[in-house]
């Protein structure tokens, strides 16, 4: 009778990893955050999902969020970001440089970046599309030619539930291991900069 149950609970369990979303992939669950993963329709990284609730508004977390002078506080890699122009009140063209971890060469973007919210539900969206001929590229820096980002903050419980949906081609030869590690590290440690940045913010 032991082994039989024994069997039922092992046929039952199913990895973390392979349980799915709508055709996301669960890979991490640490510290209130959630990651998932799928096949991306551009190069070798994958798409990536990410989710999380933090006790701040959402309005405070847009403003962390066009910081866009200071994403190095919370962006891994992120050596260098500002505004190239100014569209209207919430559209902008941003520049970000990305350091390489060897053999990885430098990495740059452009993108627009429109944010909308909602007068009655109070949800706030942001969309990052690239724009990579709006700027002329620069020597030794690989321009990451396609990207689109979606973020969502939706209130709850007094706080935000924040999720990112990110796509990009970073471009060049990069091996699989490094790609693979960063479909799950990055989104992980840019919400948890982002975790530490809102629960310190006044």
């Amino acid at each position: 009778m032991l082994a039989f149950l024994a069997f039922l609970t092992l046929a039952s369990f199913r990895p973390p990893q392979q349980s799915q979303v709508d055709g996301w992939v669960y890979e991490r669950d640490k510290k209130g955050i959630k990651i998932f993963t799928k096949k991306s329709k551009w190069g070798k990284l994958r798409d990536c999902r990410a989710t999380m609730v933090v006790a701040t508004s959402p309005d405070q977390m847009l403003k962390v969020l066009t910081d866009f002078n200071n994403y190095k506080t919370w962006m891994p890699r992120c050596r260098k970001s500002g505004v190239v122009a100014r569209l209207n009140d919430n559209e902008f063209i941003v520049h970000m440089v990305f350091n390489g971890t060897w053999p990885v060469k430098d990495r740059d973007c452009v993108v627009r970046i429109r944010f909308d919210k909602d007068p009655k539900t109070g949800v706030i969206t942001i969309v990052e599309t690239s724009e990579p001929k709006y700027l002329k590229e620069e020597a030794d820096v690989v321009r990451i030619q396609q990207l689109v980002s979606t973020w969502k903050l939706v209130p709850k419980n007094g706080g935000t539930e924040v999720t990112n949906e990110y796509s990009s081609n970073p471009g060049g030869n990069i091996p699989d291991w490094l790609v693979n590690t960063q479909s799950v590290d990055n989104p992980y440690s840019t919400f948890e900069n982002l975790q530490e940045k809102t629960s310190t913010r006044k």
